[in-house]
């Protein structure tokens, strides 16, 4: 528990994190049995833990983050490397809209508790999510703005409405993911607005953030928990904040497009489709 104290009161200093060479576990062979160990001891580790606090109601901010950090240090011991950068540009603007690419599980678990230490979070989620065991009832705790995916306008409306009021009235930030689906790939073509458009009507900055958690594939049987490269780091980005007006939304837009799609360039393991 104090380890977990130390690092996120490090990370909240610098924002920034890099795994040590002494944390970095035996590289595993891929194949079946790391995927199967690592699906097992991570990701259904840190969704049971998750949840058995939530069931007791006492699944604070802080337990959130002890979950976050649990997935990240796993993820290490399998011998997979973890980056975080940039974060310190969400310290002191106050709540700001996250946009994202969107590739798996992992992150919709992992990342909301690394913003933790520097602004509050609500998060756009997927309305099935909360029915998956453990995971559902886990989420249903926090702050969230869920969406069914099947009627695009009502979405919209949910999203604007309620995102306004967690940014206005409860001072929390407004994580999305405007590419809608989860992809193994980046496609700035399908990249939406949403986060603009929320941005610019609740006077906040916009962030853009970066993800690349493709070591962790696509299931055969489901998608949430697929085969595991330990070759390819796990990493998370955040770019500058910046505030959004009618005069200059479609430049922040490419902005936000272009941040993204370099970092995954410049990482590599992700395609990227301009």
């Amino acid at each position: 528990m104090r380890e977990i104290h130390d690092f996120l009161e490090e990370f909240s200093k610098t924002g920034e994190y890099r795994t040590p060479p002494g944390r970095l576990g035996r590289k595993h062979k891929n194949g079946f049995w790391t995927s199967f160990n690592y699906n097992r001891r991570a990701l259904f580790g840190s969704m049971f833990m998750g949840s058995w606090y939530a069931y007791r109601k006492k699944f604070t901010d802080y337990r959130w983050q002890r979950c976050g950090t649990h997935l990240l240090w796993e993820t290490e011991r399998m011998g997979t490397e973890v980056i975080l950068e940039g974060f310190l540009n969400l310290k002191d603007k106050g709540p700001v809209v996250l946009v994202s690419n969107h590739m798996g599980m992992y992150e919709t678990f992992a990342f909301p508790p690394l913003v933790l230490p520097f602004t509050n979070c609500a998060m756009v989620l997927k309305e099935s999510l909360l029915k998956i065991p453990f995971l559902g009832h886990t989420f249903s705790t926090r702050k969230l703005i869920p969406v069914t995916r099947k009627d695009p306008r009502a979405d919209l409306k949910k999203v604007l409405e309620l995102g306004e009021k967690f940014l206005r009235e409860e001072n929390a930030s407004v994580l999305l993911y405007p590419q809608g689906t989860r992809q193994p790939f980046f496609d700035c073509s399908k990249f939406g607005t949403l986060g603009i458009k929320l941005a610019q009507n609740s006077n906040v900055p916009i962030v853009p953030v970066a993800i690349q958690t493709s070591f962790l594939g696509i299931g055969k049987w489901t998608k949430d928990f697929g085969p595991v490269n330990t070759d390819i780091p796990v990493r998370f980005a955040c770019g500058e904040a910046m505030m959004v007006n009618r005069a200059n939304a479609r430049e922040v837009q490419a902005k936000c497009i272009d941040f993204i799609a370099s970092k995954l360039e410049s990482w590599g393991h992700v395609e990227v489709r301009r």
